[in-house]
């Protein structure tokens, strides 16, 4: 019996844009497009658009399959179009392991020195996002649990005016059920506050920015039994590139030879 195409839709989205570690999505990815067509289909074409990156090979894949697409075999992404593509997110679940492959995309991107590549390949992309969730202890003291942060950078490349440009970016941190400061010395929880904010703001960006954190922690809101901390800052776009990912990406969409012909500067390695 097999489930109508509109069932079919909710699951896949329902899990795709769920908190999953990369190794429980990647195994998604591999599994679900066999399932059938109906379900081939529908993956292909909500995963296009929204696209989550567990891996670096991952998405130089994906890249391949756009620039070789008339000879691309791909039963999944055989006709991938990069024009629906709207977002793409690096998701990082540190909360039950120290590791998750998705650490390695998303410091890529933290250290991309320009986005253009991104902007040539996929021409209606909106933002890149960076997530990540993990457990800290808040306090010295061990009584408190340790606590569930959960961050989010999102970078605005539909906002971009010119090749290099000038990229709005928004920041997130959320943090679950945080103690009551009534329960510690309110100094101390203070003291305690700014210093792991500032080390999570300080991971989350990858040490990429030199920000102040005192306007987020000023203006923090909570609701929903969650503190939320959020700010915005702007990148200014510069040449260079992250083991040529941004070239890789570039170069997939064709898109006319004279952005290459200034590659060896736009694109010089800067780590």
């Amino acid at each position: 019996m097999e489930l109508p195409p509109e069932l079919v839709d909710i699951i896949i989205a329902e899990f795709w844009y769920s908190e999953l570690p990369s190794k429980d999505r990647i195994t998604f990815m591999i599994a679900c497009p066999l399932v059938n067509t109906i379900w081939r289909d529908v993956y292909a074409r909500i995963t296009s658009r929204d696209i989550y990156v567990p891996t670096v090979a991952y998405l130089l894949y994906l890249a391949s399959i756009i620039r070789w697409k008339r000879w691309n075999n791909s039963a999944v992404y055989g006709g991938f179009s990069p024009d629906s593509t709207r977002s793409i997110t690096c998701y990082v679940d540190l909360t039950n392991s120290k590791d998750d492959a998705a650490k390695d995309p998303y410091s890529a991107f933290c250290n991309m020195p320009n986005y253009l590549g991104f902007r040539i390949c996929f021409p209606n992309i909106e933002h890149i996002n960076l997530e990540m969730k993990f457990r800290i202890r808040w306090y010295c003291n061990s009584s408190f649990s340790r606590q569930l942060f959960r961050t989010r950078v999102s970078i605005k490349l539909g906002q971009a005016t010119s090749e290099l440009s000038v990229l709005p970016v928004e920041w997130s941190i959320s943090i679950h059920c945080p103690p009551d400061d009534e329960k510690v010395c309110p100094i101390t929880a203070q003291i305690f506050r700014r210093h792991i904010l500032e080390g999570v703001f300080m991971d989350m960006i990858q040490h990429c920015h030199s920000l102040p954190i005192s306007p987020a922690i000023n203006e923090s809101t909570y609701h929903h039994c969650a503190q939320h901390f959020h700010n915005q800052f702007c990148i200014e776009e510069k040449r260079g590139d992250v083991r040529s990912i941004n070239f890789h990406i570039g170069r997939a969409a064709d898109r006319g030879p004279r952005i290459w012909s200034e590659s060896p500067l736009l694109w010089s390695q800067v780590c």
